[in-house]
């Protein structure tokens, strides 16, 4: 049986994400293809090779067929994993070995580790197929014998076979069963016309959909090989999913959203997350009740702690206008204000809200200046004023990509912003905007589910849910062993992350510290409470605190 090894340098772009515990569409459906002939499959994360080289590499020598999928066009900060750098790519690619090495993913387009660069060229040396297109579909053309075009692109008919052939790779993931599978429902920019200057995605300009049962049975596939968290994440505007054209703008199809969503939930019953991603925040604007109708739904069936990531980008009306991006300053507060009042809703009185906005912002496109950094903090001052609720908020800058309006613009119109008042304005958003936003989201008490902890320091078990950019909690047990997964109450929050204990905090068992980050248990209440259990009642408990107060506030975080 001949082999064929999946090497996964994660990839991260405006409509599709890979980094652990992720695993993107690249490599289940090449790993697919290589199935569809006969293929033992291998995949391996490049994390995984770092930390021990010799299997992957005795793999790399024995394979008849390598795909490596890689690459960022919106990178960011990863905590699951550290992307495929191009001096490790280089190093992998002129290892020796039998079989042929195909490379796809963003990196083919450029490389670039961090926004505000250039991104730089591939060298093709000691890479047999540099796939500038679909790597699944010039495997195919490969193995088929067919002439290779390597900037084909594969057809929906085609993965559908491919991505439920593919499914099971799943399984070799280092993370499994803890991996979350974002799902792909379209491709192309839905927006029309001219594209956002900076994205990758608008240089494909014709919007292709998936049909819904196709989306469906690789769902089942994922599910049935033990994948209980999935996002429909590669799909740059789900609110459009399905959607008609009127004027030459994309309309919500409730009915459409509807059945995807109804009938993942039958498909997978137990699954434990159903997130989303991109949404065009001028689709609310355009078609306000048709989008308000799209948000129930999908905040209906999705689970809590959603997001709908705006890309808001700039709302100077002079960068706004030249780099062709979406909303202005109103059409964005409408936006938000439409999904705080339809999705912001908690299933339960502790849970998180349903389905929140994102906001994602860029620094340093083509007319940039420090007046569009002072109407952002005027916007996001806004917010706060007026009571409304973020998931979370991104600032990143660009990435300059030749196939791109931004590579020409940024020339014409260079950004005026210099990086000190750039740092102070982001320190602003962090300090000032970020905890007060966070405690509106998740309140005293708030309960965080099914979360995994994944790092120890000192007293803190520093754990994320499988979520669509899952909030970091630090629980205050370091009895907690990695891997564990438990829920969570938030007593105290960080800049950008929540403490919490344990829940329900086990009294007579659990550690000083899980009481001391009680509000209201200090030091002195803590060894009392220690000296005095086990408590077989919430009353005997009270009588230990001996202030009525600091112990209803105890309450809610006990099994008592």
């Amino acid at each position: 049986m001949p082999l064929g090894l999946i090497f996964d340098g994660y990839v991260d772009e405006p409509a599709c994400f890979g980094v652990p515990p992720y695993i993107s569409p690249y490599v289940r459906y090449s790993a697919g293809v290589l199935k569809l002939f006969g293929y033992e499959i291998a995949y391996y994360t490049c994390d995984q090779w770092r930390e021990d080289s010799k299997p992957v590499e005795e793999i790399l020598r024995r394979a008849d067929v390598i795909v490596i999928a890689a690459g960022l066009s919106v990178p960011g900060r990863y905590r699951g994993g550290t992307p495929l750098l191009l001096s490790e790519l280089q190093k992998i690619s002129s290892l020796k070995r039998r079989g042929f090495l195909f490379l796809g993913g963003p990196i083919t387009s450029g490389y670039a580790l961090r926004g505000g660069k250039e991104a730089m060229a591939i060298s093709a040396d000691n890479i047999d197929f540099v796939v500038t297109g679909d790597p699944e579909e010039v495997l195919y053309q490969f193995l088929t014998k067919n002439d290779i075009d390597l900037r084909a692109r594969r057809t929906y008919e085609k993965i559908r076979l491919w991505s439920v052939f593919g499914s099971e790779v799943v399984k070799l993931h280092p993370w499994y069963p803890w991996v979350m599978a974002e799902l792909e429902l379209s491709r192309g920019c839905d927006k029309g016309g001219t594209p956002c200057s900076f994205c990758t995605e608008g240089t494909s300009m014709k919007i292709e959909e998936r049909p819904i049962s196709d989306v469906l049975d690789e769902m089942r596939a994922l599910y049935n090989f033990g994948i209980r968290a999935f996002r429909f994440g590669r799909c740059s505007n789900i609110l459009t999913y399905q959607g008609t054209t009127h004027d030459n703008k994309r309309k919500p199809n409730a009915d459409a959203l509807r059945d995807l969503y109804s009938q993942a939930r039958e498909t997978c019953p137990q699954l434990m997350t159903l997130h989303t991603d991109n949404a065009n925040p001028r689709t609310i604007v355009d078609f306000p009740d048709a989008a308000a109708e799209a948000i129930e739904i999908i905040s209906k069936y999705n689970t809590e702690g959603d997001v709908l990531s705006f890309g808001i980008e700039n709302l100077h009306p002079f960068v706004r206008n030249i780099n062709n991006l979406k909303v202005n300053f109103d059409e964005a507060l409408f936006a938000v204000k439409v999904v705080n009042e339809i999705g912001g809703w908690r299933p339960t009185p502790r849970s998180l809200p349903k389905l929140l906005p994102g906001l994602n912002f860029l620094v340093g496109l083509a007319g940039d200046s420090n007046e569009s950094l002072e109407l952002h903090a005027e916007f996001l001052a806004r917010i706060l004023e007026e009571g409304l609720m973020l998931r979370r908020i991104n600032i990143r800058k660009p990435m300059l990509f030749e196939n791109t309006p931004l590579k020409v613009l940024i020339d014409k119109y260079p950004s005026k912003i210099k990086e000190n008042p750039y740092k102070k304005w982001k320190e602003w958003v962090r300090s000032q905007i970020d905890q007060p936003l966070l405690k509106r989201l998740a309140p005293l008490g708030c309960i965080i589910k099914n979360l995994r902890i994944e790092e120890k320091v000192g007293n803190l078990s520093f754990g994320r849910q499988l979520a669509t950019y899952p909030l970091l909690v630090g629980v205050v047990d370091d009895t907690l062993p990695l891997g564990t997964v438990i829920d969570a109450a938030v007593t105290d929050y960080g800049r950008r992350s929540l403490t919490a204990v344990p829940f329900p905090l086990d009294v007579n068992n659990c550690p000083p510290g899980s009481l001391t980050a009680i509000p209201g248990i200090g030091r002195a209440r803590a060894s009392r409470i220690i000296s005095e259990r086990p408590f077989a009642s919430f009353e005997k408990l009270k009588e230990a605190i001996d202030d009525e107060e600091v112990a209803e506030g105890l309450k809610i975080f006990t099994a008592l």
